[in-house]
């Protein structure tokens, strides 16, 4: 009787616990599809974007300042101040299958970049560089330096 009882909890266990895992599994596999072009929009109407000079990010910039390369995303969005003054910025990059690691290390080379250039130099952006967000969700990598970091990631990432 008490051999009964012992294999049913055993069962009854290894089921839930193979339920958790397949949830877990696909909780964790779902995609992540984010529309760019209203992204794009959304971010360039919050402060500071709306009220200062920027220029897009495009592929020339994610190569020459990013050193990513066409063949490692899909497709990308970003803003960068026009002048040197101001170090508010944002870049969200769709990466390609495979390449998401790699492209999250060059956006914190950049990133860690900016820190030891702006550490030098305006106080005030130099925090904003220290508080920057920097994240994935799915495919998608992003970093946002300005004042309202946290309010333009919770765009990305709800």
């Amino acid at each position: 009787m008490n051999k009964k009882i012992i294999t049913t909890i055993i069962i009854v266990v290894v089921i839930i616990l193979a339920i958790v895992g397949l949830i877990f599994f696909i909780k964790n596999n779902t995609s992540v599809e984010l529309n760019l072009e209203e992204l794009n929009t959304s971010i360039s109407e919050i402060s500071p974007f709306n009220e200062m000079p920027t220029m897009d990010v495009d592929s020339e910039i994610l190569s020459s300042s990013y050193e990513i390369s066409q063949d490692e995303y899909e497709e990308a969005i970003g803003k960068m101040p026009m002048m040197n003054i101001q170090a508010s910025m944002y870049l969200v990059i769709k990466a390609k299958d495979g390449a998401v690691d790699s492209v999250k290390q060059k956006v914190e080379k950049y990133a860690q970049t900016q820190e030891n250039i702006w550490s030098t130099y305006l106080p005030e952006q130099y925090d904003l560089v220290k508080q920057r967000k920097l994240g994935v969700v799915g495919n998608y990598i992003y970093l946002i330096i300005g004042e309202n970091a946290t309010q333009i990631e919770e765009l990305i990432t709800k």
